[in-house]
């Protein structure tokens, strides 16, 4: 109980640290080409998975599953991470320097979609970094709950990256015309993993950590 008890104050000192950090935008991010392959890698994933998602309208494609990013687009992953350990670096206090991939999800968001808990983080991650591939024709926008109290919304549009503290809140407006497709890359301390889903298992094979018991997490990132 006492190691529960401990673990929880400690995220709830993370997320009252990252609150404190600006999202960083990086403009044009992504070229042509580059929006292309994310297309190509999304093409390659539904010959072989459904999309998966328990949000109305709303889509996730697991472009690392199997290897798939890796394997067929390294430049363009190295080039994602890299990009987000750099600001990490520059701006967080550097906590992201041996983290990995941990997902690169494609969330593809129709009329109605929305990331409406403006208290939203991503547990477990150190630094996520979004990339705007299609932006809505209205509603759609990407904000932050920041430590005054304020809901912030960002400029994010097609080919920029916002780069942020993964326990920082986040949230999307619901998307009111239009379709919104986003990819979206969190770094943890833990392997680069290759399912088709975000995984809660730092280290080793999550698939058989699961038989007959429930999946470990990751340690909170900050301390």
């Amino acid at each position: 109980m006492a190691l529960a008890a401990a673990r929880a104050r400690a995220r709830l000192a993370d997320r009252s640290v990252a609150q404190k950090f600006p999202v960083v935008r990086l403009p044009r991010f992504l070229d042509a080409s580059e929006l292309r392959a994310v297309d190509r890698l999304a093409a390659a994933h539904a010959e072989r998975h459904a999309a998966s998602g328990d949000r109305p309208h709303w889509r996730t494609r697991y472009l690392n599953s199997g290897g798939l990013m890796r394997r067929t687009e390294p430049a363009l992953l190295d080039k994602l991470v890299g990009a987000a350990k750099r600001v990490d670096a520059e701006t967080f206090g550097g906590r992201a320097g041996a983290a990995r991939a941990r997902c690169v999800e494609l969330h593809v968001c129709g009329e109605g979609a929305a990331l409406a808990d403006p208290a939203h983080y991503d547990s477990g991650s150190i630094v996520t970094l979004d990339v705007m591939l299609d932006e809505a024709d209205a509603g759609g926008r990407f904000s932050t709950l920041e430590a005054s109290g304020e809901r912030l919304e960002h400029l994010f549009e097609r080919g920029d990256a916002v780069v942020f503290p993964s326990y920082k809140y986040h949230s999307v407006t619901p998307v009111e015309r239009g379709e919104r497709r986003a990819l979206v890359v969190e770094l943890w301390d833990g392997d680069e993993k290759f399912c088709d889903h975000r995984c809660g298992v730092a280290r080793g094979d999550c698939e058989a950590l699961a038989l007959g018991r429930r999946l470990p997490q990751p340690e909170a990132p900050f301390s």
